[in-house]
Order: C-alpha cells, then sequence, then structure tokens
C-alpha cells in the first residue's frame, strides 16, 4: 500500500508542476462557467418569478347578433381567473382581428364560430380558431386559457349526453384560466440560472478529462522508456497502475472542489442543499472517467488514438445531453440518456433545485451502475493485457 501512495504522491508532484494541466483542468472551466452563463443568461432560467401581464384578445363572434352569440365564451371571459390574464376586445370581423393582430394592437384573437353553443350541447367536438401575435409569452398565455377551455368542454360532453344540457355551461365555466400560470421546476420554488445550468455542465465535462490525462501519464512512462527501470524494481506493475489511478482521482477530487466553490463565490452558483450528494456524483464521474480511460487504454493502439478517442466520447456525450447548448427534451431524455454526463447533470441540477431526495436518487443510482460495469469491464481489461512496456 506504501507503494501506492508513493506513486501517487509522485503523479501529484508532476502534474502540479505542468502549467497548461493547471490553467486546463482549474482556471478554463471557471472562464467557460462565467462567459457561457453570462452569454446565456436571457436563453436558460431567468432566476426569478416572471411576472404575467394581461393580454389584450381580440373576440370575433361569427355569429353576428349579439342575442345569439356563444354563452359559453361570455361566461369564461367574465370569470375572475380570466381576468387577470385576459382583456377581452369584441371585433366585428375576422380580417379586422388579423389586421389589428398584426399591427400589434392586440396579442392575439379568437375567432368563434357560429353556433359554437349548439354544436357543444349537440355533442360534436368544440373548435376555435386562433390568430397568434407577435409576442411568444402572449400567445402562451392566451392559447393556454382557451385549449384548457376547450379541452373542458370537449371532457364535459360526456355529462352532457347523460345529465343533459344543463350541466355543460356549469362545468365549461369553470375550466381553462386556472391552468394560465408559470409553474416553478419544483415545489422549492426555484429554477436556475444560465450559471447553474453551465456550472453543473462544464463541471461534469471537465471531470471526464481527467481520463485523458490519466492516458497521457499511463502512455509517457511507455514512451519516455521509463517503465522498464519501474518494473526492474521492486515495485508490481498493478501497484504502479493503481498509484497512477490514485493520483489522477486525487487530482479530480481538488478540480471539483476548486470548481464549486469558485463558482460559488465568484459568480454566486447555488449549489444546493446537499453537499454529500453532490460530492457523491463527483466522486462516480471521475470514477467512471478513470475506468473509461484505462477501457480505452488497454484497447488502443497507441497514445494518440487513445486520447482521441476520450476526447470524442466526452465531447460527444457533452453535446447530446445538453451540455453545450439546450437541445429539446425529447432528444435529451432519449439519446442523451446514454450518456454519462445526462445522469450528472441531472442529478446536480436537482440538487439545486432542492428537489426531493427521491428525485436525486435515480441519478446518483445510474452513475453507481455505470461505474460498477466499467469497473467490470476495466478489470477484465486489465487481467488480459497489464501494464508493461
Amino acid at each position: 500500500m506504501s507503494n501506492i501512495w508513493t506513486i501517487a504522491k509522485f503523479e501529484l508532484q508532476r502534474q502540479f508542476r505542468s502549467r497548461a494541466m493547471v490553467i486546463n483542468q482549474f482556471l478554463l472551466p471557471i472562464i467557460l462557467i462565467f462567459l457561457l452563463g453570462t452569454a446565456l443568461s436571457g436563453v436558460v432560467g431567468q432566476g426569478k418569478d416572471i411576472t404575467i401581464d394581461p393580454v389584450h384578445v381580440a373576440i370575433v363572434d361569427a355569429a353576428g347578433s349579439q342575442a345569439v352569440q356563444s354563452q359559453l365564451v361570455a361566461e369564461l371571459l367574465k370569470a375572475p381567473e380570466a381576468a387577470k390574464v385576459i382583456i377581452p376586445e369584441t371585433v366585428k370581423s375576422r380580417s379586422e382581428a388579423e389586421e389589428a393582430v398584426r399591427a400589434g394592437k392586440y396579442g392575439y384573437a379568437v375567432v368563434v364560430p357560429a353556433g359554437f353553443d349548439q354544436q357543444v350541447k349537440s355533442g360534436k367536438d368544440a373548435k376555435l380558431e386562433y390568430i397568434l401575435g407577435k409576442d411568444r409569452t402572449d400567445n402562451m398565455v392566451a392559447g393556454t386559457v382557451f385549449d384548457n377551455f376547450l379541452s373542458q368542454i370537449n371532457y364535459s360532453q360526456a355529462a352532457a349526453l347523460t345529465l343533459g344540457p344543463a350541466a355543460v355551461p356549469a362545468s365549461a365555466a369553470d375550466g381553462g384560466a386556472e391552468s394560465a400560470v408559470v409553474g416553478k421546476l419544483n415545489d422549492k420554488g426555484r429554477s436556475y440560472t444560465a450559471s447553474q445550468y453551465y456550472a453543473a455542465s462544464m463541471l461534469i465535462m471537465f471531470l471526464l478529462t481527467c481520463g485523458q490525462t490519466m492516458i497521457s501519464s499511463l502512455y509517457s512512462e511507455k514512451d519516455n522508456h521509463t517503465l522498464f527501470r519501474l518494473n526492474s524494481m521492486p515495485l508490481k506493475g498493478s501497484e504502479l497502475f493503481m498509484g497512477k489511478m490514485l493520483g489522477m482521482g486525487l487530482i479530480s477530487v481538488v478540480q471539483s472542489a476548486v470548481i464549486i466553490i469558485a463558482t460559488h463565490f465568484l459568480f454566486g452558483v447555488y449549489w444546493g442543499n446537499r453537499p454529500l450528494a453532490l460530492a457523491l456524483v463527483c466522486l462516480l464521474v471521475i470514477l467512471i472517467s478513470l475506468m473509461l480511460s484505462v477501457v480505452i487504454a488497454m484497447t488502443a493502439s497507441n497514445a494518440a488514438t487513445a486520447r482521441n478517442i476520450s476526447m470524442i466520447l466526452t465531447v460527444l456525450m457533452t453535446f447530446i445531453s445538453g451540455g453545450m447548448t439546450q437541445l429539446p427534451d425529447s432528444w435529451v431524455n432519449t439519446g442523451g440518456a446514454f450518456s454519462v454526463n445526462h445522469w450528472g447533470m441531472k442529478g446536480i441540477l436537482k440538487m439545486m433545485l432542492e428537489s426531493p431526495w427521491a428525485q436525486i436518487s435515480g441519478s446518483i443510482g445510474m452513475l453507481a451502475a455505470i461505474s460498477g460495469g466499467l469497473l467490470c469491464i476495466a478489470f477484465i481489461s486489465y487481467r488480459k493485457v497489464g501494464y508493461h512496456a
């Protein structure tokens, strides 16, 4: 065991003498977090609540005469919940409403077809025509109100057929506006900022790059022909191998601590209230990186090939997990789920949001399973190939 610690200590001293290593592993991630967090602060989470301003909506009732206009829509617009987010204004025709929306007078327009109420009472599918405005938020707010209104009506048609037409107005008028709120990402009321998002992303990515440093260290002994002399000493090959892994692992532990502490005090990045869980995620990612580097080093023909494979895998996993730029959830949760970065980022972001342990444990469990699988593969690879000149 003393030989392993001696090798680890020597590896630490050698790596920290390299200015390039210090800059790439400690300074570069902090700079990237600052640049990405600042440049994309308006794209990824705002870090504060969004206030919804009422949307001016043009209402066009194709029935024309007030006597035959939709009472269901009128009841919706009178509801207190709708009044908070919708300011309705009656417009005579569809063309007038479309022109006003295009000019920016209204943020949204709704065309109610003639005989809308009668269609609902007869059990037919209820439909409205929407004219979208220029502002995405206004479209989202108004669309949510009227979409939920239609969903409630269509759902209530079964009650109308069973209980009679009188059951429809009472249930339909209640739905719609209650869903027009900006939701939280969790029940704690937090949402992560761009700095938090890219801090988690860069932390995982740079912890994975420790595998490339490990590969370089392993091959340097062969390329410099020092492995012959080391093998002639009373030192087992496995002790040399484990000592190098321990040294690189300790460097990565220091690296993760520096990134977390520096971003917290320099950029105000909040890492959550579970420091032990955060440390566990970092340790598992470090273990995965080291085991992956062992597998690559044992199978690649030379150092350049091994480093290229490691770099390509790291960049690819970072990209498909949304670590470089936010990707659609449908892609991140399918293709991205095959990457280490996905589970590491997911767990850390949940910690930042102070989510319940049940939402965090799944990511940690997946990282543990991946590290366990790679540990077995690395052990088999080393037993077959070994570390020798």
